[in-house]
């Protein structure tokens, strides 16, 4: 038997069990692709970017594989880019997520039936390189809170708040067990995105904001501040279609309103009949920057509290304060042919 080259980072646990089925079909996958495999499953409390490294320390894999949603790809990324090996081991995908933004960036779809294909792209093995941001969190005195690794957005208003109320909706119909299966992953941020949009303006997601993107400041009003690396974001809305994975900078996009952010979300769907049309906007929202260091102070008046925050489409605690640095061309990305 040969040994494992590749090293396929999954939760057999997911889905109540049901993904070990999976996890077990694309083993057998990679076997017959040449790619042998060993799995190692995540682990709870953000403990998998350790066990990355650890492996990686272990064994000589060409290839770590990230199979789950984003935030399982930015755990596996991080522990690639927190190891010594970087520069020798690739990153590859098995989307199976509900947004799969980081597969869906570059055009690789989730789920079962897509399996054949995505092994056949590890196979190939083309590859790109994929930035990589660094976010500083600090108080209001300018003492850090936090510190984290994103590859795909960190932003700040709306957006979250939205994140933050489907995974209060997400919990509640959990607990209803079979009601779960009628109403979960798209329903449940749908169902997010419209109780938000349609509640009273709120400070909560509403705020000024200073921001400082190499050397140039502005200052404004928001109702949004999205940062990005890729291309698709909330799993199907391409918010500028010229931004690059790899070119070392990030893009910055105010909106000072709910309607610039719901018009720009609408017209700029990667997927369904708005983007079948043709009507995705063929350039960057007004205001957009790119940058390499973006530093975000935001105003917070008294009884106030910073907007809400999510990284890689999971919440992330509050802050008066971030500094985010990119990291240019971080990760070799296994990707499909043009």
């Amino acid at each position: 038997m040969m040994a494992p080259t590749h090293l396929l980072v999954a939760n057999p646990m997911a889905q109540s069990g049901r993904n070990a089925t999976r996890i077990d079909v694309a083993l057998g996958l990679l076997r017959a692709a040449g790619l042998p495999a060993r799995l190692l499953p995540t682990e709870p409390g953000g403990r998998t970017v350790q066990a990355v490294r650890d492996a990686l320390a272990e064994e000589p894999y060409r290839c770590v594989i990230a199979m789950g949603g984003d935030g399982t790809f930015r755990e596996v990324a991080e522990g690639l880019l927190e190891s010594p090996r970087r520069d020798s081991v690739a990153l590859g995908m098995l989307p199976a997520g509900t947004a799969n933004n980081h597969g869906r960036s570059f055009g690789l779809r989730a789920g079962e039936r897509a399996l054949e294909r995505n092994v056949r792209v590890l196979g190939a093995g083309r590859e790109t390189r994929l930035d990589a941001g660094k976010l500083h969190a600090m108080d209001g005195a300018g003492r850090t809170v936090a510190r984290a690794t994103f590859f795909d957005s960190v932003g700040f208003g709306i957006g979250a708040a939205v994140i933050a109320a489907r995974n209060v909706d997400r919990d509640r119909v959990q607990r209803r067990g079979k009601a779960f299966a009628l109403y979960r992953d798209e329903l449940v941020y749908a169902g997010a995105l419209i109780r938000t949009l349609v509640a009273s303006q709120s400070p909560d997601v509403d705020f000024v904001a200073e921001v400082v993107a190499d050397g140039a400041r502005s200052e404004a009003r928001l109702t949004e501040l999205l940062i990005r690396g890729t291309r698709v974001y909330a799993g199907g809305w391409v918010v500028d279609p010229t931004s690059r994975h790899d070119d070392g900078l990030f893009e910055v996009f105010p909106f000072p309103t709910r309607r610039d952010w719901l018009r720009r979300a609408t017209v700029g769907l990667s997927v369904g009949p708005l983007a079948r049309a043709r009507l995705i906007a063929p350039t960057a929202p007004p205001g957009t920057r790119r940058a390499s260091r973006i530093d975000v102070h935001f105003r917070v008046f008294e009884g106030g509290a910073p907007p809400p925050c999510q990284l890689d489409g999971e919440e992330f605690p509050r802050v008066e304060r971030a500094s985010i640095e990119v990291i240019a061309r971080a990760l070799r990305l296994i990707v499909p042919d043009k």
